[in-house]
């Protein structure tokens, strides 16, 4: 495979200009201070949920939150920390399920598609909770619309006791280039247009795209308008 090819292609905007606004009732688009679109794909194209994920909470749950996020996107940041205190709340119950697939977007993030990599490698080498506080890590370091240079895995890698010859030879190798690049295609699939885009799975029920950043009140709503039609 040519990984060179993928990572030239894992997000090419001009390939995909939408003649218009495909509306229906199973997509919500909701962009932080822009207004709404509405995606192209079919959330129903969402891949199934797989051990390769990774999930916070039951993978079994009756509702899934599946998250393509961009790591150096504001909205994304945004997003990971609504999310978090979420799950913190819901996780414990077995009910609901956060599984977070990339979607780097390399038009506007040049290092997207390498942070991505290098959380999968994190998570790889390091212990359960090694992908997540790496990505924590580079947006704690690169806050809002700034955005984390490629040079500075090192220092993080370091804070989370990995080895650094198996990370550096993980990340060279290209050891994840073909996951992120088929999350991206699926993101794609399931009618994302930007980053963060969630895809609502609930047991029994059509999949919903959410397109955006909700804030935690919208998203607390969303998940419990889910849990009761998954009852």
């Amino acid at each position: 495979m040519d990984t060179q090819k993928l990572r030239r292609d894992y997000f090419l905007p001009g390939a995909i200009v939408l003649a218009g606004f495909i509306v229906a009732l199973s997509v919500f688009a909701f962009r932080t201070e822009k207004l709404p679109t509405i995606g192209a794909g079919d959330p129903d194209m969402v891949r199934a949920v797989n051990p390769s994920d990774r999930i916070i909470g039951n993978p079994e749950a009756k509702v899934k939150l599946v998250e393509y996020a961009d790591i150096d996107s504001e909205f994304s940041k945004q997003f990971q920390a609504t999310m978090q205190q979420l799950m913190s709340e819901y996780a414990a119950t077995g009910n609901v399920a956060w599984v977070y697939r990339h979607f780097p977007l390399l038009d506007q993030h040049a290092g997207a598609a390498s942070h991505a990599e290098a959380a999968e490698c994190a998570g790889f080498l390091g212990d359960d909770d090694a992908f997540w506080r790496f990505i924590d890590a580079l947006q704690a370091a690169a806050p809002g619309e700034s955005q984390f240079p490629i040079t500075g895995y090192s220092s993080i890698a370091t804070q989370l006791g990995l080895s650094q010859a198996d990370f550096e030879t993980c990340l060279t190798n290209g050891r994840f280039t073909k996951k992120v690049y088929e999350d991206s295609t699926n993101a794609l699939a399931t009618g994302a247009e930007g980053a963060p885009f969630t895809v609502l799975m609930i047991e029994g029920q059509k999949s919903v795209g959410i397109q955006g950043a909700l804030p935690y009140e919208d998203m607390k709503r969303v998940i419990e308008d889910a849990l009761a039609k998954a009852q």
